[in-house]
């Protein structure tokens, strides 16, 4: 059975590890979710973060883009 290295790691990996790629990777400013679809890694990290409600995403109607982003901490 072929079975997706990405997808593997993802379950693996602890939440914590994967906001901090995703913040090292695009800091916690809007990013255009084009942007993330070309890294087929972090569109897989956006989905579960997303599915754990560490990533927001909003259409922003001031850039016309569905953006996304990991919000800062208080």
């Amino acid at each position: 059975m072929i079975t997706d290295p990405i997808q593997e790691s993802l379950t693996t990996l602890p939440s914590d590890l994967l906001i901090n790629l995703w913040v090292c990777r695009f800091g916690n400013d809007w990013v255009d979710t084009q942007d993330v679809a070309e890294d087929p890694f972090f569109v897989k990290v956006a989905q579960r973060l997303r599915e754990e409600g560490e990533l927001e995403a909003h259409y922003l109607t001031d850039r016309a883009r569905l953006m996304c982003r990991k919000p800062k901490e208080e």
